[in-house]
């Protein structure tokens, strides 16, 4: 579950680089943004980003990660399957999606969507679409799946 791993990921002529990784609200969590590069040349300060809770005591590991939503699915998808890699068992990934995709699901299961696919696909079960409410706190739409053993 080492972020730093997938700094300089490359995909074809796409690469991705860390370019902020910084101390969350509590020890064992971080803030990350990672770039994307084409052919050596920065092409989006913030591609991929979220946080990271590494697990305490009886809580469990956990992903929250975010994309950019000007590019492509099958390009954010192809990144994202190497975040959903290297997560243990028994973690869950929270991936946050647009509002193209919030409409989607109001018809569709999220097994039936691009993240649902690619959660499935990678070993996450339990899938659950999230939205709560709370008063202009909320965060956003977010696809939830679970890494059991």
């Amino acid at each position: 579950m080492d972020l730093l791993k997938l700094h300089n990921y490359q995909i074809g002529d796409y690469f991705i680089k860390l370019w902020k990784f910084e101390k969350g609200r509590f020890k064992e969590e971080r803030n990350f943004v990672f770039s994307l590069y084409k052919n050596d040349e920065l092409i989006e300060k913030w591609f991929l980003y979220g946080k990271i809770f590494y697990g305490r005591d009886y809580y469990r590991p956990w992903l929250e990660i975010g994309y950019n939503d000007k590019y492509s699915y099958e390009l954010i998808e192809k990144f994202l399957r190497a975040f959903l890699e290297i997560m243990p068992e028994n973690s869950h990934v929270m991936i946050e999606y647009d509002f193209k995709m919030y409409k989607l699901l109001l018809h569709e299961k999220p097994e039936n969507t691009w993240i649902g696919k690619l959660l499935l696909e990678c070993g996450f079960k339990n899938l659950k679409n999230w939205y709560i409410p709370e008063g202009y706190k909320e965060g956003s739409y977010k696809l939830q799946g679970e890494k059991l053993c």
